[in-house]
Protein backbone atom coordinates (compact mmCIF):
# COMPACT_ATOMS: atom_id res chain seq x y z
CA UNK A 1 0.00 0.00 0.00
CA UNK A 2 1.51 3.44 -0.77
CA UNK A 3 1.39 5.89 1.89
CA UNK A 4 -0.76 9.53 0.98
CA UNK A 5 -1.59 12.21 3.50
CA UNK A 6 -4.56 13.31 1.84
CA UNK A 7 -6.62 14.28 4.85
CA UNK A 8 -10.41 15.54 4.25
CA UNK A 9 -13.75 15.80 5.96
CA UNK A 10 -15.04 12.77 6.58
CA UNK A 11 -18.23 12.49 4.80
CA UNK A 12 -21.38 9.99 5.35
CA UNK A 13 -20.27 7.84 2.70
CA UNK A 14 -16.72 8.03 3.95
CA UNK A 15 -17.60 6.97 7.43
CA UNK A 16 -19.78 4.59 6.74
CA UNK A 17 -17.29 2.86 4.60
CA UNK A 18 -14.12 3.17 7.25
CA UNK A 19 -17.30 1.74 9.60
CA UNK A 20 -17.64 -1.74 7.54
CA UNK A 21 -14.01 -1.73 7.20
CA UNK A 22 -13.26 -1.92 11.14
CA UNK A 23 -15.52 -4.50 11.41
CA UNK A 24 -14.36 -6.47 8.71
CA UNK A 25 -11.05 -6.61 10.39
CA UNK A 26 -12.50 -7.05 13.72
CA UNK A 27 -14.34 -9.82 12.42
CA UNK A 28 -10.95 -11.34 10.91
CA UNK A 29 -9.30 -11.45 14.26
CA UNK A 30 -6.61 -8.46 13.02
CA UNK A 31 -5.67 -5.28 15.05
CA UNK A 32 -4.65 -2.57 13.33
CA UNK A 33 -1.17 -3.06 13.57
CA UNK A 34 -1.64 -6.44 12.66
CA UNK A 35 -3.44 -5.47 9.48
CA UNK A 36 -0.69 -2.72 8.75
CA UNK A 37 1.95 -5.26 8.49
CA UNK A 38 0.21 -7.74 6.32
CA UNK A 39 -0.12 -4.87 4.23
CA UNK A 40 3.07 -3.15 4.24
CA UNK A 41 1.45 0.46 5.61
CA UNK A 42 1.99 2.28 8.93
CA UNK A 43 -0.67 1.72 11.18
CA UNK A 44 -1.89 5.01 10.79
CA UNK A 45 -2.56 4.81 7.17
CA UNK A 46 -5.54 1.98 8.08
CA UNK A 47 -7.06 4.61 11.23
CA UNK A 48 -6.84 7.07 9.04
CA UNK A 49 -9.05 4.85 6.20
CA UNK A 50 -11.34 3.65 9.09
CA UNK A 51 -12.04 6.96 10.14
CA UNK A 52 -12.82 8.94 6.81
CA UNK A 53 -10.00 11.07 7.13
CA UNK A 54 -7.91 9.89 4.15
CA UNK A 55 -9.29 8.03 1.07
CA UNK A 56 -8.33 4.67 -0.20
CA UNK A 57 -7.39 3.61 -4.01
CA UNK A 58 -8.94 0.23 -5.24
CA UNK A 59 -6.52 -2.02 -5.20
CA UNK A 60 -5.42 -0.74 -1.13
CA UNK A 61 -8.96 -1.54 -1.16
CA UNK A 62 -8.87 -4.95 -2.57
CA UNK A 63 -5.68 -5.78 -0.73
CA UNK A 64 -7.86 -5.01 2.64
CA UNK A 65 -11.35 -6.95 1.58
CA UNK A 66 -8.87 -9.70 0.33
CA UNK A 67 -7.18 -9.68 4.04
CA UNK A 68 -10.44 -9.88 5.67
CA UNK A 69 -11.57 -13.17 3.94
CA UNK A 70 -14.11 -11.01 1.39
CA UNK A 71 -13.98 -12.97 -1.90
CA UNK A 72 -17.35 -12.07 -3.03
CA UNK A 73 -16.65 -9.43 -6.42
CA UNK A 74 -19.93 -8.18 -5.99
CA UNK A 75 -19.84 -6.83 -2.53
CA UNK A 76 -16.16 -5.91 -3.13
CA UNK A 77 -17.49 -3.49 -6.29
CA UNK A 78 -20.28 -2.35 -3.72
CA UNK A 79 -17.26 -1.47 -1.34
CA UNK A 80 -15.34 0.43 -4.22
CA UNK A 81 -18.49 2.14 -5.65
CA UNK A 82 -19.04 3.60 -1.74
CA UNK A 83 -15.13 4.93 -2.07
CA UNK A 84 -15.51 6.29 -4.62
CA UNK A 85 -18.47 8.63 -3.83
CA UNK A 86 -16.86 9.38 -0.69
CA UNK A 87 -14.34 10.76 -2.37
CA UNK A 88 -16.56 13.39 -4.18
CA UNK A 89 -15.73 17.12 -3.18
CA UNK A 90 -18.64 18.67 -1.45
CA UNK A 91 -20.02 22.88 -2.33
CA UNK A 92 -18.00 23.28 1.72
CA UNK A 93 -14.74 22.33 0.13
CA UNK A 94 -14.77 25.86 -1.69
CA UNK A 95 -14.91 27.43 1.72
CA UNK A 96 -11.89 25.13 3.18
CA UNK A 97 -9.97 28.20 4.66
CA UNK A 98 -13.17 29.31 6.94
CA UNK A 99 -14.97 25.99 7.65
CA UNK A 100 -12.51 24.11 9.35
CA UNK A 101 -12.66 20.57 11.98
CA UNK A 102 -15.76 19.86 13.47
CA UNK A 103 -17.93 22.36 11.41
CA UNK A 104 -16.54 20.73 8.13
CA UNK A 105 -17.72 17.48 9.51
CA UNK A 106 -21.07 18.66 10.35
CA UNK A 107 -21.51 20.31 7.05
CA UNK A 108 -20.49 17.44 5.23
CA UNK A 109 -23.21 15.13 7.15
CA UNK A 110 -25.81 17.99 6.95
CA UNK A 111 -25.24 17.73 3.04
CA UNK A 112 -27.00 13.62 2.97
CA UNK A 113 -29.26 14.39 6.12
CA UNK A 114 -33.27 13.50 5.30
CA UNK A 115 -34.08 14.83 8.97
CA UNK A 116 -33.12 17.62 11.22
CA UNK A 117 -34.00 17.97 14.72
CA UNK A 118 -32.35 20.94 16.80
CA UNK A 119 -32.03 22.31 20.57
CA UNK A 120 -30.75 25.89 20.48
CA UNK A 121 -30.45 28.28 23.39
CA UNK A 122 -27.22 30.22 22.26
CA UNK A 123 -28.51 31.41 19.13
CA UNK A 124 -30.87 30.20 16.68
CA UNK A 125 -30.07 27.20 14.40
CA UNK A 126 -27.83 28.29 11.36
CA UNK A 127 -30.44 26.68 9.16
CA UNK A 128 -32.95 29.39 10.36
CA UNK A 129 -30.81 32.49 10.07
CA UNK A 130 -31.20 36.15 8.57
CA UNK A 131 -27.96 37.11 6.65
CA UNK A 132 -27.40 39.60 8.82
CA UNK A 133 -28.04 37.55 11.99
CA UNK A 134 -25.32 35.14 10.86
CA UNK A 135 -23.14 38.22 10.48
CA UNK A 136 -23.16 39.27 13.96
CA UNK A 137 -22.81 35.71 15.74
CA UNK A 138 -19.47 35.55 13.53
CA UNK A 139 -18.40 38.88 14.12
CA UNK A 140 -19.68 38.93 18.13
CA UNK A 141 -16.77 38.44 20.93
CA UNK A 142 -14.28 36.65 21.17
CA UNK A 143 -13.98 35.34 18.61
CA UNK A 144 -15.03 38.11 15.69
CA UNK A 145 -12.28 40.10 17.23
CA UNK A 146 -9.75 37.56 14.55
CA UNK A 147 -11.65 37.29 11.66
CA UNK A 148 -11.07 39.71 8.66
CA UNK A 149 -14.12 40.64 6.62
CA UNK A 150 -13.34 38.68 3.53
CA UNK A 151 -13.36 35.64 6.69
CA UNK A 152 -16.58 37.01 7.88
CA UNK A 153 -18.12 37.33 4.13
CA UNK A 154 -17.22 33.64 3.30
CA UNK A 155 -18.81 32.08 6.76
CA UNK A 156 -21.84 33.91 5.84
CA UNK A 157 -22.31 32.99 2.24
CA UNK A 158 -21.46 29.47 3.21
CA UNK A 159 -24.29 29.32 5.85
CA UNK A 160 -26.48 30.68 3.17
CA UNK A 161 -25.61 28.00 0.87
CA UNK A 162 -26.45 25.44 3.68
CA UNK A 163 -30.39 27.12 3.88
CA UNK A 164 -30.75 25.72 0.43
CA UNK A 165 -31.75 22.22 1.25
CA UNK A 166 -34.00 23.86 3.16
CA UNK A 167 -35.50 26.15 0.73
CA UNK A 168 -36.02 23.06 -1.58
CA UNK A 169 -37.35 21.06 0.96
CA UNK A 170 -35.04 18.13 0.78
CA UNK A 171 -34.18 18.66 4.36
CA UNK A 172 -36.65 18.59 7.08
CA UNK A 173 -36.45 20.80 10.54
CA UNK A 174 -37.65 20.29 13.34
CA UNK A 175 -36.25 23.03 15.65
CA UNK A 176 -37.12 23.48 19.33
CA UNK A 177 -35.68 27.25 20.65
CA UNK A 178 -35.02 28.16 24.05
CA UNK A 179 -37.60 31.06 24.51
CA UNK A 180 -35.00 33.94 26.22
CA UNK A 181 -33.22 33.50 21.88
CA UNK A 182 -36.31 35.63 20.93
CA UNK A 183 -35.20 38.58 23.35
CA UNK A 184 -31.61 38.34 23.14
CA UNK A 185 -30.78 41.32 20.36
CA UNK A 186 -28.01 39.71 18.06
CA UNK A 187 -26.92 42.59 16.04
CA UNK A 188 -28.95 44.97 17.26
CA UNK A 189 -32.84 45.42 17.33
CA UNK A 190 -33.30 45.74 13.74
CA UNK A 191 -31.69 42.68 13.01
CA UNK A 192 -33.44 40.55 15.34
CA UNK A 193 -36.74 42.00 14.73
CA UNK A 194 -36.15 40.51 11.26
CA UNK A 195 -34.88 37.47 12.28
CA UNK A 196 -37.65 36.66 13.86
CA UNK A 197 -40.19 37.90 10.92
CA UNK A 198 -38.10 35.35 9.09
CA UNK A 199 -38.76 32.56 12.02
CA UNK A 200 -42.57 33.19 11.19
CA UNK A 201 -42.40 32.74 7.58
CA UNK A 202 -44.77 29.25 6.70
CA UNK A 203 -42.69 26.53 5.39
CA UNK A 204 -43.94 22.69 5.30
CA UNK A 205 -41.13 21.33 6.14
CA UNK A 206 -40.03 23.74 9.10
CA UNK A 207 -41.48 22.86 12.53
CA UNK A 208 -40.72 25.43 14.90
CA UNK A 209 -41.36 25.11 18.73
CA UNK A 210 -40.39 27.39 21.59
CA UNK A 211 -39.46 26.48 25.21
CA UNK A 212 -40.41 28.98 27.43
CA UNK A 213 -38.45 30.44 29.91
CA UNK A 214 -40.83 29.28 32.73
CA UNK A 215 -39.23 25.54 31.68
CA UNK A 216 -36.79 25.34 34.92
CA UNK A 217 -35.81 21.83 34.38
CA UNK A 218 -35.56 20.30 31.04
CA UNK A 219 -33.74 17.97 28.95
CA UNK A 220 -31.42 20.14 27.26
CA UNK A 221 -29.82 21.87 30.45
CA UNK A 222 -26.18 20.40 29.40
CA UNK A 223 -25.97 22.16 25.58
CA UNK A 224 -27.37 22.44 22.27
CA UNK A 225 -27.00 19.92 19.65
CA UNK A 226 -28.61 18.32 16.59
CA UNK A 227 -30.02 15.17 15.66
CA UNK A 228 -29.25 13.95 11.73
CA UNK A 229 -31.38 11.21 10.64
CA UNK A 230 -30.59 9.76 7.10
CA UNK A 231 -32.11 7.58 4.51
CA UNK A 232 -29.73 4.49 4.70
CA UNK A 233 -27.32 5.70 7.38
CA UNK A 234 -27.33 5.22 11.56
CA UNK A 235 -28.86 8.96 13.21
CA UNK A 236 -25.90 10.83 14.12
CA UNK A 237 -25.91 13.61 17.11
CA UNK A 238 -23.45 16.99 16.98
CA UNK A 239 -22.95 18.68 20.07
CA UNK A 240 -21.81 21.96 20.43
CA UNK A 241 -19.09 23.07 22.43
CA UNK A 242 -16.55 25.79 22.08
CA UNK A 243 -14.12 23.91 20.10
CA UNK A 244 -16.61 23.17 17.60
CA UNK A 245 -18.90 20.68 16.50
CA UNK A 246 -18.69 17.01 18.26
CA UNK A 247 -20.07 14.05 16.48
CA UNK A 248 -21.85 11.15 18.88
CA UNK A 249 -22.31 8.07 16.76
CA UNK A 250 -22.79 5.30 19.49
CA UNK A 251 -26.33 3.46 19.82
CA UNK A 252 -26.72 4.11 22.95
CA UNK A 253 -26.06 7.65 23.27
CA UNK A 254 -27.91 8.41 20.30
CA UNK A 255 -30.94 6.91 21.93
CA UNK A 256 -30.05 9.39 25.02
CA UNK A 257 -30.65 12.11 22.87
CA UNK A 258 -33.38 11.54 20.62
CA UNK A 259 -35.10 10.67 24.10
CA UNK A 260 -33.87 13.97 25.68
CA UNK A 261 -35.53 15.95 21.85
CA UNK A 262 -38.99 14.05 22.41
CA UNK A 263 -38.76 15.54 26.26
CA UNK A 264 -38.10 19.07 24.89
CA UNK A 265 -40.55 19.01 21.88
CA UNK A 266 -42.89 17.75 24.76
CA UNK A 267 -41.65 20.30 27.00
CA UNK A 268 -42.01 23.35 24.55
CA UNK A 269 -44.77 25.58 23.55
CA UNK A 270 -47.16 23.85 20.89
CA UNK A 271 -46.39 25.19 16.89
CA UNK A 272 -49.24 27.56 16.89
CA UNK A 273 -48.85 28.77 20.61
CA UNK A 274 -44.93 29.12 19.65
CA UNK A 275 -45.83 31.47 16.90
CA UNK A 276 -47.27 33.49 18.80
CA UNK A 277 -44.62 33.62 20.98
CA UNK A 278 -42.24 34.84 18.28
CA UNK A 279 -44.58 37.95 17.28
CA UNK A 280 -44.91 38.91 20.50
CA UNK A 281 -41.12 39.23 20.75
CA UNK A 282 -40.89 41.03 17.29
CA UNK A 283 -43.92 43.23 18.76
CA UNK A 284 -41.61 44.30 21.76
CA UNK A 285 -38.39 44.66 20.05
Amino acid sequence: MVERRDRRTPTLRGRQLGIDLKRLRIEAGLTADQAADALGCSQGKISRIELAQTGVSKGDLFLMLDLYGLADAAIKERYWRLAREARGRGWWENYREVITGGLSTYIAFEAEASELRTWSWGTINGLLQTDDYARATFTGEPAGRNRSTDEVDKLVEARMARQRRVDNRSLKLWAVLDESLLYRPIGGRDTLRAQLDFLLRPRNNIVIQVLTQQTVWHAGLNGAFSLMTFDDHPPVVFLESLTGDLSVEGERDVKGFTLAFDYLRAAAASVEESRELIAQARDMT
